[in-house]
């Protein structure tokens, strides 16, 4: 794809296109990866980017993914495991994460102790997955969150983030850690 985002801003615009495009082309509504593959997927992500940053377009109010949540409570937002179920902080609370309902996901005990303190991006790289992996309540919101953190924090025009490390949506979504001082996952 050719889209380079050149901000902060424009990276989760990007991530967010993306989101959409699994939605409407791949009809993308749970836990299945995608392969965001094909002429038409791609042609959707670009003309739903160019709407995002003109404004012709929005996303939408994390109180859809909470909604989503609330008719999904019967299964692991992380696996879709049934059975026992643990509130779980996406960002978690240690790392910065905020402590309310928009950070919050229900996951089974597996799941739950896996990801321990690490945000969702990073549990999933550390598990051999990537983002396509990523469940569509979970990365929405993720984005959702991390939009807004970088906005409090007046970095979404940023070309870089963290300042000298480039723009990848893993740091993007490291965004909370920067609060504690928590060193960040690496992959070795």
């Amino acid at each position: 794809m050719g889209i380079r985002p050149k901000n902060v801003r424009e990276a989760l615009c990007y991530e967010y296109a993306k989101l959409m495009a699994d939605s409407a082309v791949e009809r993308r509504q749970g836990l299945v990866p995608h392969a965001r593959l094909g002429k038409k997927y791609w042609e959707f992500t670009t003309r739903t980017f160019r709407k995002l940053l003109a404004g012709e377009i929005s996303p939408s109010p994390i109180l859809r993914e909470n909604k989503m949540l609330v008719s999904s409570a019967q299964e692991c937002g992380y696996c879709g495991a049934q059975g026992v179920l643990h509130w779980e902080h996406l960002f978690p609370i240690s790392r910065g994460g905020p402590d309310t309902i928009d950070n919050l996901i229900l996951a089974c005990p597996p799941c739950n102790l896996q990801k321990g303190h690490l945000n969702p991006i990073d549990w999933y790289w550390k598990r051999g997955l990537d983002r396509r992996h990523i469940p569509r309540l979970v990365m929405g919101k993720c984005l959702k969150l991390v939009w807004e953190e970088h906005g409090k924090r007046g970095t979404l025009l940023n070309a870089e983030f963290p300042p000298g490390q480039g723009l990848s949506t893993e740091r993007l979504f490291r965004v909370f850690d920067l609060s504690t001082g928590t060193p960040v996952f690496r992959l070795a």
